[in-house]
């Protein structure tokens, strides 16, 4: 072990040694190479190196060139060293920049600007090309050595179906599978499927691994990510593969036993390595001719059903009526119920609720409507039935769901004028009786002028200020009950700094999951309320472009893009605890949001 040592500290007791003129004297020379080769295999990992030798300060980063044609962009990292070759002491810094490849084809990579030494200086231009396979079994890694092949680690994407309706739901999964030892993976690609509704179904918490043989090999395999997906129109969709790079660990052997004539192993190494998963075509058919006016977009099965909270109920009192849809299919798509309700009855926008689960190759789940009914005279009322249609796809054909009969009796006294103001337990009084004028006062003294006191202002206008605040509350009210858009923006801030706060309380814990899937909850929630879109399904490019449409700033909408990336590849990483770093991109995502809020106000 002494020897060992000693040969180890030998090089830097050589290089204190030196004159340091010896070192400062190399000329600055920049150059810009490719590993682990110019030939990359599709989801592999590449890696451009800018090298500059002569200094170990650059005066500003190289400008990264946009690759984002074939690659996708992984992460930068600097290293630097030191050589000494017959008494001349040399140094180099290399910026190495990670991607993968993600299409076939060759490639120009155009040169690098680089300013070191107090000049500028330029690269030569680099080709790469990337094939359907990889060259070489390093994986992708510049310096892996441990032999990682497409058959050792590789991902999958697994669909239910390959062929639906318009509107029936499929689910996809993802599948990392590996006989290699993974220490962490995380996913860098996450394409959005165009022309689906999309609802992640991931299981939270780690994933769940097993072992299973595939070809004739037993892997080690676990499920990474889980969606479902709904067409929105018929034809041919493609979705696009999504991107892995795991930390695969892999055996070092130490230098020292080969120069002594000797074979073992020397503690591991975490080598990058990053792949793809398949891509997958789904054909979508239209549905066939015949649906109804009230079809209901599920794809599926659906039962519909009604209630009311009391059957007998006096005139001007409020009862609540709730429809409730339950089947298999995409239950979100459930547009409200037609009433076809007696005239006298007075309807206000419905409070809705829905849930969603996975259920074998597609969704299940509820969707319930509740609404407030005021009536206004007397009697015995049949309310329903209420019927809403869908499409079988078992039996090929348009059924029809509907509620049975509802009966209310009403007592009391018609109601004449206008409608009471509603309150969520009942109907408040509106107005009230002239009051009796109360007597008695006080004289102004003789010769002050009664206008000119501050105080007889003051109680003029108070009335006329009270009524214009009246007016305008009755004005705010209404339209929190009549208009969606406007009750949405108004809650937007507070209903976001609630999400806001529960990150916060999760910054700093063990599952980290969790935090970033609230932090994405409230900056997405906050753009859909304050531009009035639903939040359920709702795809980034869509969201980037309505923001843009609003006049959002640029950096704003690249700033909220990027944390909602962000959010996303945390949310299906491995859980860690990293307490100072949730909390800067707490702080990030709250100058977001205030960026956001006051650009859209």
């Amino acid at each position: 072990m002494r020897y060992r040592l000693a040969l180890c500290a030998l090089p830097f007791l050589v290089l204190l040694a030196l004159p340091q003129s010896r070192a400062s004297a190399q000329a600055v020379s920049v150059r810009a190479y490719l590993s682990p080769g110019a030939t990359v295999g599709v989801g592999r990992q590449f890696v451009v190196n800018v090298e500059i030798t002569g200094t170990q300060a650059l005066n500003e980063e190289p400008q990264l060139p946009d690759l984002g044609a074939f690659a996708q962009f992984l992460g930068s990292s600097q290293q630097s060293s030191v050589r000494m070759v017959n008494g001349v002491t040399s140094v180099t810094l290399t910026v190495q920049y990670r991607f993968q490849a993600v299409n076939e084809g060759t490639f120009d990579i155009p040169a690098f600007q680089v300013t070191a030494g107090g000049q500028r200086h330029t690269t030569q231009p680099l080709q790469l090309t990337v094939s359907a396979t990889a060259p070489s079994p390093s994986g992708g890694a510049p310096s892996s050595g441990g032999g990682v092949t497409t058959e050792d680690l590789f991902v999958t994407a697994e669909a239910t179906k390959t062929r639906v309706l318009d509107g029936e739901p499929l689910v996809v999964e993802y599948r990392i599978w590996t006989r290699v030892d993974v220490s962490s993976f995380n996913l860098t690609r996450v394409p959005e499927p165009q022309g689906f509704w999309v609802e992640d179904i991931t299981p939270v918490g780690q994933p769940e691994v097993e072992q299973r043989a595939r070809n004739g090999q037993q892997y080690t395999t676990a499920v990474i990510r889980r969606v479902a997906l709904v067409p929105t129109g018929a034809g041919e969709r493609a979705l696009a593969p999504i991107g892995v790079e795991a930390q695969v660990r892999v055996q070092r052997r130490d230098p020292f036993d080969d120069f002594f004539g000797r074979n073992s192993l020397f503690g591991s190494n975490f080598v990058p390595t990053s792949v793809l998963s398949n891509a997958l075509t789904i054909t979508v058919d239209p549905l066939p001719p015949g649906r109804g006016e009230r079809f209901s977009g599920v794809v599926g099965n659906l039962r519909l059903s009604a209630e009311l909270d009391r059957g007998t109920v006096d005139t001007n009192q409020a009862v609540t009526l709730t429809v409730t849809a339950t089947g298999d299919g995409n239950l979100r798509a459930v547009p409200p119920p037609v009433l076809d309700l007696p005239p006298d009855f007075e309807i206000f926008p419905p409070e809705v609720s829905e849930s969603v689960r996975p259920l074998g190759t597609g969704l299940s789940g509820e969707k319930s409507f509740e609404y407030v009914l005021i009536p206004r005279a007397p009697g015995r009322r049949e309310l329903g039935p209420f019927t809403m249609s869908y499409f079988d796809p078992s039996a090929g054909t348009y059924r029809t769901a509907e509620t049975g009969r509802l009966s209310l009796e009403v007592s009391g006294a018609a109601v004449s004028g206008g409608p009471a103001l509603l309150s969520r337990g009942g109907v408040a009084q509106l107005r009230e009786d002239i009051r009796f004028i109360r007597l008695g006062g006080t004289l102004e003294p003789a010769g002050q002028t009664l206008f000119t006191g501050f105080g007889f202002w003051l109680f003029a206008l108070l009335p006329l200020m009270g009524l214009a605040g009246s007016v305008a509350l009755r004005r705010h009210r209404d339209l929190l009950e009549g208009d969606v858009a406007y009750a949405r923006g108004r809650r937007a801030s507070r209903v976001a700094r609630k999400r806001l706060a529960r990150a916060r309380g999760l910054a700093g814990g063990t599952d980290s999951r969790a935090f970033y899937a609230e932090v994405a909850k409230a900056l997405r929630g906050l753009a859909a309320d304050r531009l009035n879109l639903a939040e359920a399904g709702l795809q980034a490019g869509e969201l980037e472009a309505r923001l843009r449409q609003r006049g959002v700033e640029d950096r704003t909408v690249q700033e909220l893009m990027a944390c909602l990336d962000q959010c996303d590849r945390q949310r299906f990483a491995p859980p860690a605890e990293d307490a100072a770093a949730e909390a800067r991109f707490l702080d990030r995502a709250g100058e977001i949001m205030s960026a956001l809020d006051g650009a859209i106000r």
